[in-house]
Parts: structure tokens; sequence; C-alpha cells
């Protein structure tokens, strides 16, 4: 300890009475300022709680009011919406009254909204159905306006006295704060409101919203559930210290919880300014003894000290001639510095001989320890005198080598070569040098390497030792990345050369030797040309050529002449100056001979195709021809032997004719679908119109075969074409009613994110897991062998799959045997559309009588049954079999027709489109015209579709004729 130190621990030492008194005198004060905060935040608490039973008996008052006129209100819940409403607005406190029945549902409120609204599960509105009388409920936020609120109830009676609901009214939390605002809080005072639970109802003053709705901190919560009143020291919402007044919510006013806090800092304010005037004075006057001390020891104690302490540094860093030189003084302290002079006199002499004996070995330490090598220095025993630090390191782990044997250093193979090497070095005076391996770890494989140099120095030997462990790992990488190199090249399967920029070859592996023929001794040394006539490159090498890197097709050359299709993959690279290119050569004859197999199979198959598509159309026109007849005559005589005994038998046979003309119908459907002229257009499709167009269609067919046809409802839309995304489903719905035998079918949907799933259920036979992908092919039935016609023509399901495929929907299929089977198309939901407001439109009376229809066709027959057909039907018919022909007839006749069918092929290879420009032009009008015609071939359907003019296939129903010819006549 100093001496400094000592004299201000003395003057310390003298001031403790003094401070203690001032101590004791504080805390006092401070004790008085406490008790004086607590009666005040006292005070403040019971002004608040005051004016909180106002306002809750004033609550009270009004929810016993309301309860009296409930019975009257209840009768009319508008009336009593309107009530409450008005009486809401004398309020101003007040956000909402509403009256409720035994169930807990809102019979009428002053916000209209509420009425029917279920608050049964609110706790006040429980509490006061159970009969707790008046209610004060729990913090909540209204969901109308999202305002704090603090509700009370209490139940009313009907007019015999029988509870008949609750009364509830919303007080705005919010109310304390304009009482506030009139007889406002001390400075620093603070005021916390909760209910029962703990939930901050309103912090005052302050706005932060965020701690509103939110519980109390857990050490308000403990005086929250207090069993009395009283006075605590907490921290406050803000996290100050206050000196806190509490009520917990068992008083005055049950279930709200009220403290009022003083900032303690400024309650005690005061008392703590006059407690810091003290203690100030009391310090000033310890401050001036201290300097008093101060100064004394300055002048005659740390004066003389200091100097002594300057010169001993001054010594210890260096400067022997640092005396004290003070002979005159005879204190204490001039006795020391005398001794201390004469002890560093002896010193300085016996320290300038140490460094002038230790200089040299200095300079000579230095040089070897700057060495990059590891130095060590052996006597003529071995041992060693001198390693620099390397050394150290590299044989005894940092530790220090001098006097220890070097050979016991080493390991123990290393030991006998180099006993031997420094025998003969120390012997015959020679530099001795080899080199060998230390311990150095696994991942060096057994030790690092290094060379050793013994040089003579009279009788000692100094000993180099230098880490070339990175050269042998070089040499030894070098080594192997020849070996790998070659090994690659050899087994590799491809022929793979070694090109210079001029073209030159310099490497020729085994795979080379077999795919070309040539030796590595005929190959090696030549132009590349020889190999591949063509080249490497399209352009002669050259050394700022660089290869693309692609592998490509080129043409080899065989020692036998023969040419080899090969596929080249080249790279550059440079090597120095030089540039030399790496080609990889593979022979692709196989591939190439599998390739052409493969176009050649493809040819044929689609020549077959085409030949099948060929066939379809020509044999479904052959048929369509005579099979319209048919249709037109079995119509026209249907009108003639109404009520005949005929009759039926026509019936049979308009019945056999329908499933005709369901097979060639299906034939045309798969006919335009390969043709492509096809094309949907994209609409927002409501389902469930869909289903009951479907369903009304399809009730008969179910009913018949004693099904049961079930459709579920939906209000989904889709995005897909609304005729074909119909076909679709009409197709699916058809096979399954064919397909089930007993049981029924069921049509619906089922929701996926953003698109969903029409199904088809039926609980028929199900179908194989081997088989579920063949039924999708034409003309493929299961279960049918028969071919019975009233299971269909194998045609459905495949148009099924490929309007699909159009339309970019999938179809999926969920079966097993015995248990039914499940069709699911996938579409994409869409937004209902918008209501468009629609005027009907104006009906038109079907054209007869005095309208004329030509008609065109090339076969007599048809000419014949059509004709018999549309006069029963009451038009005039004019009958050619070609245009120039019906151009005569009508100028015979003098008139133009309203309507014209045409056959599309004619006699002399005109077509039915021809005809009709043709009587276009000579009657110098558009007139209504229709093409007939039983061809399928895709071209011919594609042709028919761009000549413009609306077209029926053959074979057409007498029905859908009549309609469309009645619908061409208005026009």
């Amino acid at each position: 300890m100093s001496i400094l130190t000592r004299l201000v621990l003395l003057v310390l030492l003298a001031s403790l009475p003094a401070i203690g008194i001032l101590a004791h005198n504080s805390l006092t004060a401070i004790e008085a300022g406490e008790r004086q905060a607590e009666a005040e935040a006292r005070r403040l608490l019971t002004l608040i709680q005051d004016e909180q039973q106002r306002v809750v008996e004033g609550m009270r008052g009004v929810l016993v009011t309301v309860a009296e006129m409930a019975p009257r209100l209840a009768v009319d819940p508008q009336q009593c919406s309107s009530t409450l409403n008005r009486l809401r607005g004398r309020l101003p406190r007040v956000k909402g009254i509403a009256l409720t029945d035994l169930d807990g549902s809102v019979r009428c409120a002053s916000d209209a909204k509420l009425n029917g609204l279920m608050v049964a599960a609110l706790p006040h509105i429980r509490m006061a159905l159970y009969g707790q009388g008046f209610v004060v409920g729990d913090y909540a936020v209204r969901r109308l306006d999202g305002r704090p609120v603090l509700p009370f109830a209490a139940p009313y009676t009907d007019g015999a006295g029988r509870m008949a609901g609750v009364v509830s009214i919303a007080l705005d939390a919010g109310w304390l704060r304009e009482y506030l605002a009139e007889k406002p809080l001390p400075p620093n005072a603070m005021l916390v409101l909760a209910d029962r639970n703990g939930t901050v109802l309103g912090r005052f003053p302050g706005t932060d919203e965020q701690r509103v709705g939110k519980p109390l901190p857990e050490p308000l919560m403990a005086l929250l559930r207090a069993p009395s009143d009283g006075v605590a020291e907490v921290a406050g919402l803000d996290g100050e210290p206050r000196i806190l007044a509490y009520a917990p919510v068992d008083q005055k006013v049950r279930e709200l919880f009220l403290a009022v806090g003083l900032d303690r800092t400024e309650a005690l304010r005061p008392v703590t300014a006059a407690a810091e005037r003290s203690a100030y004075l009391l310090a000033l006057a310890a401050a001036l003894s201290l300097i008093a001390a101060w100064i004394g020891a300055r002048l005659f104690v740390l004066r003389p000290v200091a100097r002594l302490k300057r010169v001993v540094e001054r010594w210890s860093a260096g400067d022997r001639n640092a005396r004290i030189g003070r002979p005159g003084d005879r204190s204490e302290i001039g006795a020391l510095g005398r001794a201390f002079d004469s002890m560093a006199q002896e010193l300085q002499a016996r320290e300038l001989a140490r460094d002038a004996a230790h200089a040299a070995e200095h300079r000579m330490a230095a040089i070897l320890a700057a060495s990059t090598d590891s130095v060590v220095e052996l006597d003529h025993e071995g041992r060693v005198t001198f390693a620099n630090e390397k050394a150290a390191r590299l044989f005894g782990d940092g530790g220090d080598l001098v006097g220890h044997v070097f050979v016991a250093l080493l390991p123990p193979g290393v030991a006998e070569p180099f006993t031997a090497r420094f025998r003969d070095a120390l012997d015959r005076g020679e530099p001795e040098e080899f080199e060998i391996r230390l311990a150095g770890g696994e991942e060096r494989g057994g030790g690092d390497w290094y060379a050793l140099r013994l040089f003579a120095t009279g009788d000692r030997l100094a000993v180099y030792a230098q880490d070339v462990t990175r050269r042998k790992e070089d040499e030894r990488a070098i080594r192997r990345a020849v070996e790998r190199h070659r090994s690659l090249l050899e087994t590799a399967a491809d022929a793979i050369l070694l090109v210079d920029a001029k073209g030159t070859v310099h490497t020729y592996n085994r795979g080379a030797e077999r795919i070309f023929g040539h030796g590595p001794a005929d190959a090696v040394g030549t132009d590349v040309r020889r190999l591949i006539p063509g080249g490497l490159i399209s352009e002669p090498l050259s050394s700022d050529r660089l290869a693309d890197g692609v592998a490509r097709e080129v043409e080899g050359r065989r020692r036998d002449g023969l040419a080899v299709p090969l596929e080249l993959s080249l790279s550059a690279w440079s090597d120095g100056g030089d540039r030399f290119f790496t080609a990889i050569l593979r022979d692709i004859t196989e591939r190439k001979r599998t390739e052409s197999a493969l176009r050649r199979a493809k040819d044929q198959a689609e020549r077959a195709n085409r030949a099948k598509s060929r066939f379809l159309a020509a044999a479904s026109h052959d048929l369509r021809q005579p099979v319209q007849s048919l249709f037109f005559l079995t119509s026209a005589l249907g009108e003639q032997t109404q009520g005949g005994p005929g009759h039926d038998t026509l019936k049979t046979m308009q019945q056999a004719l329908e499933a005709l003309k369901r097979l060639l119908d299906g034939l045309l459907d798969i006919s335009k679908l390969d043709a492509g002229v096809v094309e949907p257009v994209t609409a927002t499709v409501a389902v469930q119109p869909l289903f009951e167009r479907l369903a009304a269609e399809y009730a008969a067919e179910a009913a018949r075969r004693g099904l049961t046809l079930r459709v579920v409802p939906t209000t989904l839309h889709a995005r897909s074409d609304p005729m074909l995304l119909e076909r679709v489903v009409r197709n699916l719905l058809d096979n399954a009613l064919r397909y089930t035998g007993r049981g029924g079918v069921l049509l619906g949907v089922r929701r996926s994110r953003h698109r969903f799933h029409i199904a088809v259920c039926d609980s028929g036979t199900g179908i194989p897991p081997d088989r579920q992908e063949d039924i999708f092919e034409e003309f493929t039935q299961l279960g049918n062998p028969e071919r019975d016609r009233e299971k269909g023509l194998g045609l459905g399901l495949a148009i099924v799959r490929r309007l699909c495929a159009l339309l970019g929907h999938s179809v999926a299929l969920r079966s097993r045997p015995g248990r039914g089977s499940t069709f699911l198309v996938t579409v994409p939901a869409a937004d209902p559309p918008r209501p468009v407001m629609t005027v009907p439109a104006v009906g038109r009376t079907e054209g007869g009588g005095s309208r004329l229809v030509l008609i065109i066709d090339d076969e007599v027959i048809i000419l014949m049954g059509l004709r018999a057909m549309l006069e029963g039907w009451g038009y005039e018919v004019i009958a050619a079999t070609a245009g120039d022909e019906a151009i005569r007839l009508l100028d015979g006749a003098g008139r133009r027709p309203d309507v014209i069918l045409a056959d599309y092929r004619l006699r002399n290879g005109k077509t039915g489109p021809e005809a009709l420009r043709a009587i276009h032009a000579h009657c110098r009008a558009a007139i209504p015209s229709i093409i007939l015609t039983g061809d399928t071939a895709p071209e011919r359907i594609v042709e028919a579709q761009r000549s413009g003019f609306a077209i029926l296939h053959k074979p057409v129903s007498s029905h859908h004729l009549k309609q469309v010819v009645a619908e061409a006549g208005k026009r």
C-alpha cells in the first residue's frame, strides 16, 4: 500500500462519524416521504373508486329500466331496436344495448345487425342467465367497430314473473379517460383498470393501445387476487417502480381491479434532494481534508520517492549510468539512494564483461535460426551441441535437443544408415548427402521425406535437413497420372487420338486399332486424314482454331478401305506454346442400322394408318348413302302408314337404322378428331344445368333398365367447351348405363384446389386392371363377345379420351372387378359469370306450303326419299342430280329457292360447294344452303369445313333434318 493511500485512509476514517449521522437522517426522511406518498395514493384510489361506483350504479339503473320495459319491447323486434337505439343515443358512453332470450339469441338490439345473433357463450350473458343478477362482464372488443368495451348484464322477467332473458349493455372502456380529463391525476401518477380475469381495460394517462386487452404483468396479477386492498411497491405497466394503492376484484365494485400508482422517484424527490445536499457538503469537507493531506505528501514524501523510482526505471531500461546523486540528504530516503548508487556501480562492471563474451555466440545463433533448413551440430560422440528452432520441432517435438544423442532421436530404420554416413564424414572430412523418411502421418503415405547433408567442421559435424516431401509427392503424382492416362487410353472401347495442330497423330489406343484396323506403328506419326478423310474439323487444323466440343458425325476409313460411320467428340488444349487436340471416336454402325429400321417401321405404320383411314372413310361413305335414303324413305313411309298394320314393323326398322347411325356417327367423330377440324371454343360452363339435361334425357333409359340414376347437385363452373364437355359426360353416362346390370349410376363432382373432377360412378361388374387401358381403344368392348348393340359399338370411350386430350382435360379410371367403376374427368374451375339480362327471342313458325326447297344429289334413290319426306312436310321440292341441271329447272320454274340441300360429292368430279356457288351467282342472292355428306375421310372433312356452308353428316335423322331446314328457311 502506498504512502499516499495510507494518508487518504486516515482522512476517511476521521470522516466516518459524520457520514453515519448523515445517512441516518436521510433514511428517516425517505421513510416519512414514502408514508406520505402511500397516503396520497390511497386518497386518489378512493376518489376513482367512488367515480367507478357511480358509473357502475348508473349502468345498473339503466339495466333495471330496460329490464322493466323488456316484456313489451320484445314483442316487436323492429320497434324494440328503434327504442334501444334512441336510448343509446342519450347515453354517450354506452356503445350498445341488447335483449336476448333464454337461449342466448339476440331478440333485438340498438344495432339491428345484431338481431338473431347467438351470444349465449359470452361470460356475462351466461352468468346472468344462470341467475347471478347484475353482472359485470369481461373486457371485449366490439365486432362492429373494433372498440374495447366493458359489458354489463342483468336478467329480465315476463309478465308472469318468470325469467325471459337478459338485458346487456356495452360501456365504452374509455369512460375513465373522460373523467380524468376533467379531474386529472397528479404529475407522474398512473391509473390501471382491469377486469376480473386480469385483462387491461385502460391505462391513464397514456395511449399504450398495445396494453389494452392484454393480461396484467404477474406482480399486478398477484395484487388482483389479494384478499383486501392495500399499498405495495411494484413496477407499473411502464416498468417504472411505483407506490401502488390497489383494490382487488372483491372490493366495493366486484369483478373490476383498480390500482393508482405514484412514481416513487418523483414522490421522494424533495427528500432525496435534501439528502443529496447534505452529502455534498460532507463530501466537500472530506475533499478539502484530502487535498491538504495530498499536498503535504507530495512535498515531503512522494517527490523524493518519485526521483528514486525514475532512477531505478532508467537502470532497468538499460541506462547503466543512472544514479541518485544526493550525498547531502541525511534522511532515510537519502540513505536508501546512496546504497542504490553503490550497487549499480558493481552490477554495471559485471554486465559489460558478460556482454562481450556472448556477442559472437548470439550472432551465429541468429544466422542459423534464420535458415530455412533444420540445422544440428554434433560433437565427435554424436551428441547435440546446437539445434535451431526448426530442428527442435523436427527431431524433438519442440524440446531442447542439446546434450541428446542424435541417433536416438531418429526412427529405427534411419539410425543405422545415418551412423555409417556420420563416421565416414568425420573420418574423411568430405560432405555426405542422402534422403530419409521421417514419420509424418498416413496422409503422406507413411512420413515426410528429407534430404540430409553432413559437413565436417574440425572435430564436429554440421547436419542440414531439408524438406523434400512436396517434390516427392509431385513426382509420384506425375507417375500416377501417366499410368492412369495410359490405363484409360488402352482400356477405352472408343478410339482416342491425340493430334497436333498440323494434323499429325501422336497417340493411338487399342480402341482405334479395333475400329480402323491399323496398328500403332502404322498410325502414329501419320496425317489424321488417313483415318478420317474429312479431317477432324471442316477447315484445316491450325494453332488458332479451337474445337467446338460438340459431338458430331464423321466418316472414317478402315485399313481395308471400307467406310465406317463415327461419332466425334473433340477438345483442344495447349502445352506451352503447342496446340493439341484430343479426339474420341465411337463406332455408330449399329445405331445407324437401328435408326434405319425404326424409320422403315414408322413409315410402314403411317402408311397402314392412312390406309385404315381411307378404308373407313370409303366404307362409311358407301354405307351412309343407302342408309340416308332408308332414313328418308322410312320417314316418308311413317307419315303414310300412321295407324296402319305395318307401322310397328316400320318403328322396329327405324330403331335398327338408329343403331346403324350411332356406328357411323362414332366413325365420323373419330375421323373429325383425326382430321383436326374440331376446335374447342372455351367458355365458362355451369355444371348443374348440364347435369340436369343429361339426367332428364337418361331418366327413362335408366328406368327401362331397372337402374337408379342419381345426380349430386353442384354450384361449380368449369372452363371448357360446353358442347364437347357435354359429349364427354354423355358418353361416360351412356357407357355406365349400358354396362350396369343392377344398382345404379351416380353423377357428381369432387372438389380440388383450383379444379374439380366430374365423376360418373356405376355399380357394374368392374374392369380388370390389365384391361383398363384397352377400353379406350376403338371397337374395344369387355363382356360383350356377342357384340350386342344394346351395349354400344366400342367407340364411346375412345372419343372421350380424344376429346379430353383436345380440351386439355385428364380422364382417369378407378375400378375393381365386382365393385363397379368410376370415371373422373378433371376440369379447371372457373368463377361464375355475372348475370346478364337477356331478351327472349321472338318465335317464328316453320315454313311450309309456299316455301321451295332445291335438292341436289347424284344418287336417285336418295333424291326420291328426300323429295317424298320434304313434300310430306309441306314443302315444294325441285330435285336435280347436278348444279347445271338445278339452274335449268329453276329457270323453268321461274322461282328462287328458299333453301338448298346439296350432296358434297357429285358426278364428274364436281362438288356440292361448287354447285351452290354457281346457283348463288345465278340467282344473285345468298340463299341458305346445307351440305349433306357421307364422307368421313379427314381430308374431305377439312374441305367441307372450309367451304363456309352448314354441314350435316349422313345419315341424318328426319327429325334433325326437319329442324335444320325449318331454321334455314327463317333466315
